[in-house]
């Protein structure tokens, strides 16, 4: 009968506890999958960009027949998402 004010403090404690490493956790991991789903579509992004540059002869035949990129000065960019671009020199 004595504990039992004891088993209450310590619940407490637990549920305090486990709601901290909760509040914590969960931003973390919901910051880490934008960040691996941005990284993917980067990814997809110049893999495409990649294969179309390659089955051209040279840039210049890339540029003029290209109607999905947008070529500026040191980059190109998609139609689509004019914030995805690949920068070049």
């Amino acid at each position: 009968m004595k504990d039992k004010g004891f088993m209450l403090v310590d619940s407490l404690l637990a549920m305090l506890i486990f709601g901290i490493i909760i509040s914590v956790l969960m931003p973390a991991v919901m910051m880490l999958e934008q960040t691996m789903t941005e990284s993917e579509e980067a990814l997809e992004f110049n893999r495409r960009l990649y294969l179309e540059i390659l089955s051209h002869e040279d840039f210049e035949a890339f540029r003029r027949s290209t109607s999905s990129y947008m070529i500026h000065d040191n980059r190109i960019c998609s139609i689509k998402n004019e914030k995805r671009c690949a920068y070049f020199e």
